[in-house]
């Protein structure tokens, strides 16, 4: 006898204002979503999407952020482009002044935060459509968060160094980048879609955010809190386990149940069915043969 995990998904929490980010051009990176890096605006619609669903949410348009997550990873060992001096110099020049706003506000500098902000100001100037800024916003996270992983001193002088050391490193790396990934970019939605499908079906839901996939199977609940920790917004994902009998599961899918915390049992049901039906039959056969 082995068990076998069924979600049964409780609702969606109620979604915490993120006070002061409204209008900001924020997006953090999510380790346990599939790595992907999302805006706080799209934060805001995540949701939980049962199995019944996943058919119609896991297509391809929705996989843009996991694979351009994804190829970010594999393209980046043939895109170690060195970031230009002038970009640098260039980039503390405006970073210095926005650093010293914040701490006026009292907010200590924030590396990350500065870094992204600048480097995703090219994305956001050629980026059309398409999964163009998916891509670049992940590039622009890859080397900022690897430059920034080091916190310096909370001065604005050291953090905007480092902080355009490493997106002015992204920005040399996009053309490359997005070179390498435009070869297997739909391919890649293909396949992720498919592994969408086949998790949410077996695992009994997934998360997306914006319309976009971010996570399913074993990664539901480390996914929701990273999102809890990153924007304060609680996706109510609770795992039980359902027993399963020579390999056989006695589950079948997950139930959503506004006024019950427990899965509905198929499986008892159909039970009392058949034994219902086979005294029954028992009883008329008695009749017949005394009739």
């Amino acid at each position: 006898m082995n068990t076998t995990s069924r979600l049964a998904i409780l609702g969606i929490g109620p979604l915490a204002i993120v006070m002061g980010l409204a209008s900001e051009a924020r997006a953090n990176y999510l380790e346990h979503c599939n790595g992907i890096v999302l805006e706080v605006d799209a934060a805001a619609s995540c949701q939980v999407v049962p199995t019944e669903q996943c058919g119609v949410t896991c297509e391809p348009v929705a996989m843009e952020k996991v694979c351009a997550s994804r190829l970010t990873t594999s393209c980046e060992g043939n895109c170690t482009v060195a970031a230009e001096v002038d970009c640098r110099s260039g980039c503390e020049v405006t970073c210095v002044p926005d650093c010293t706003a914040q701490q006026a506000e009292e907010q200590p500098p924030n590396c990350m935060g500065l870094c992204m902000s600048n480097c995703q100001q090219d994305c956001n100037a050629t980026c059309v459509g398409g999964p163009c800024r998916s891509q670049c916003a992940q590039i622009c996270s890859a080397d900022c968060r690897d430059k920034c992983a080091a916190e310096p001193e909370p001065v604005c002088e050291p953090v905007c160094a480092t902080a355009c050391w490493g997106s002015c490193e992204g920005r040399a790396s996009v053309d490359c980048q997005m070179s390498c990934q435009s070869e297997t970019f739909t391919v890649c939605e293909t396949d992720v879609a498919q592994e969408c499908t086949t998790d949410c079906e077996s695992s009994g839901a997934a998360i997306f955010c914006d319309g976009q996939f971010l996570a399913s199977a074993a990664d539901l609940e480390a996914c929701a809190g990273d999102i809890e920790a990153e924007f304060s917004i609680s996706l109510d994902v609770h795992v039980e386990a359902d027993v399963s009998v020579d390999g056989k599961s006695s589950g079948f899918g997950c139930s959503i149940d506004p006024n019950s915390n427990r899965p509905r049992s198929d499986f008892g049901l159909m039970t009392l069915l058949g034994v219902g039906a086979f005294w029954l039959i028992r009883v008329r056969g008695k009749r017949r043969a005394i009739g």
